[in-house]
């Protein structure tokens, strides 16, 4: 961890030194990891988890990022300091916080994006002000991805934002630690899954109560009045390791372009990346990008600021843990209106699948300016399934799938085989996938020769097939990437193959399904997904003499597939 001298307190309270620092910062970061294991181990959705699609903040009085939990998935970067920012500012005053206060809201503009991401927020209080009221130290919030949250069944389908789902603006979902009884009510009423939807909820205010607790007791260990000051000094660190990392690159403005599936037939989408270095800054326009999209691929520009800063923090600084720092250095714009700052009524229900493309171009401009350190095009923006229906007793479910196609080549490292990037969400296990819905896991391996060939090579895709094996439809919901497209190489490195999806009858036939829309799976069909492969990087023919054979031996398991 890198951390600098000490520095002016700002609250005239107590300064730190390196080593005081460096146990501090660590333990907020472990207080919030344990929160968010809390959060992980409580919630009731298979989403939560086991994908563990949430993440957990710390933040000072001003809102201010100090800490966010490692298992974190990087499009919730800034996404809660934005959102306690704003409730500061337009909501929730600093003087009207009270202790037992909760604040809801899946607002997308204030949130993460989408409805089905519900942030929760609570302020944390520690002794008493000169006046003899509780002290305001700080705030913890979490965001997790709500198992269903009304509206047509998440993912590219809708058209429009209404048909999304419940929108929460931000309110007290708890009132000076009163239950909100209407809210609840409210919530329960308009989802499908009421008992996940809510149960995932508390699991979020546990967590948040779990951290307050947890900071309280740290507090009182190191006789700490206040967090700001603290604060301070760890964003402090975190800005100057990245502001210092910046200054090692050559100045310039570096352009990109990069195409993408859109909607997987007809209507590709493109992302126009114009990124600026200037001496310890960077500047990343996104003019030219194509505009909003009548699927729901569009994002809000949080969401597009969160995955244009991690690619670029995963470059210059990957040691350091997010915080406000980090961030500083990193300005987004897009042109409202476009598929990247989309306006309401844009639909925004799978804004996961463009924002998970962003570090493409990101990549492919860095390419020109550190070449040693970017990575070739993953596969795939993480596919995601949903999957509804009623088992064959009645009870009703919703279930999340996540597969990843191959990572990336990049210079001293092959790709690896399914991994994903930028989320990391994790895949739900099969035993999890089949005792939740009413399928048949028939199929999961690699794909062979499906990552690009290259000095190091991209990743390889999987195939993974499951069935119907229920008396009832399943109405399922795609949303993938790169069926049109494919992975690019950098440097010589040659592209990954392309993905492919469709559905086997119960006749052995193939049908077509929508790769961003809603279809039903009837009884004894089988989806079949084909994850794409990750792009090489460098010339095929610098690949080790080492490697060839290794090669060849996993090009030889490849034969039943490449004779389908």
């Amino acid at each position: 961890m890198t951390v600098t001298p000490p520095i002016a307190a700002t609250h005239a309270s107590r300064t730190f030194d390196a080593i005081e620092l460096s146990i501090l910062w660590a333990r907020l970061i472990s207080l919030v990891d344990e929160a968010g294991t809390t959060l992980q181990r409580t919630a009731f959705s298979s989403v939560t988890r086991e994908s563990a699609d949430f993440a957990v903040v710390l933040m000072d009085t001003q809102g201010q990022s100090l800490a966010q939990s490692s298992v974190s998935v990087p499009s919730f970067l800034g996404v809660l300091p934005f959102l306690v920012k704003a409730l500061l500012q337009e909501y929730f005053p600093l003087d009207q916080w009270q202790p037992g206060d909760v604040v809801i809201t899946n607002d997308p503009w204030l949130c993460a994006g989408h409805k089905p991401d519900i942030g929760i927020v609570s302020p944390i209080f520690y002794g008493q002000t000169d006046k003899g009221r509780p002290r305001l130290v700080g705030f913890i919030g979490c965001i997790a991805h709500s198992p269903d949250i009304g509206g047509t069944l998440w993912g590219a389908n809708a058209r429009d934002f209404y048909e999304e789902g419940l929108y929460i603006p931000p309110m007290k979902l708890f009132d000076a630690g009163r239950r909100n009884e209407t809210l609840f009510r409210l919530i329960e009423t308009n989802v499908r899954t009421p008992q996940q939807t809510i149960g995932d909820i508390m699991a979020q205010v546990a967590a948040n109560e779990q951290g307050m607790r947890s900071l309280q007791r740290l507090m009182e260990e190191y006789d700490l009045r206040e967090i700001d000051t603290l604060g301070a000094h760890i964003i402090a660190a975190s800005e100057k390791a990245m502001r210092d990392a910046i200054r090692q690159a050559p100045d310039g403005t570096y352009c990109a372009e990069y195409e993408a599936d859109g909607d997987g037939l007809h209507q590709p989408v493109l992302l126009k990346c114009t990124l600026t270095i200037r001496d310890d800054e960077i500047w990343v326009d996104y003019t030219g990008s194509s505009p909003a999209h009548p699927l729901a691929i569009n994002a809000a520009l949080n969401y597009v600021f969160a995955y244009t800063a991690y690619p670029i923090k995963c470059v210059f600084s990957p040691e350091v843990p997010n915080n406000e720092g980090s961030f500083r250095p990193i300005h987004v714009w897009a042109p409202e209106g476009s598929l990247l700052n989309a306006k309401k009524p844009a639909p925004l229900g799978a804004r996961n699948v463009t924002g998970n493309l962003l570090y493409a171009p990101v990549m492919l401009a860095l390419s020109q300016a550190v070449p040693d350190r970017v990575q070739a095009d993953c596969g795939a923006a993480v596919w995601v399934m949903v999957l509804s229906g009623h088992h064959d007793d009645g009870r009703e479910f919703v279930e999340y799938l996540f597969l990843a196609g191959g990572y990336g080549g990049r210079k001293g490292l092959p790709g690896a085989p399914t991994l994903c990037y930028p989320t990391n969400v994790a895949n739900v296990p099969v035993e999890v996938f089949e005792n939740d819905a009413p399928v048949l896991v028939l199929e999961k391996r690699l794909l062979p020769r499906s990552g690009g060939a290259g000095q190091y090579p991209g990743g390889a895709g999987q195939r993974f097939a499951y069935r119907n094996i229920g008396k009832n439809p399943i109405h399922i919901s795609n949303v993938t990437e790169k069926i049109q497209h494919q992975a690019y190489g950098l440097f010589g490195g040659e592209p990954g193959r392309r993905g492919r999806l469709f559905v086997l009858t119960a006749q052995g036939k193939r049908r077509f399904t929508p790769p961003k829309g809603h279809d039903i799976l009837r009884p004894g069909e089988t989806l079949v997904m084909e994850l794409p492969g990750g792009g090489g990087y460098g010339p095929p023919s610098r690949r080790r003499r080492s490697k060839v054979k290794v090669d060849a031996d996993l090009s030889s398991s490849s034969r039943a597939y490449d004779g389908e």
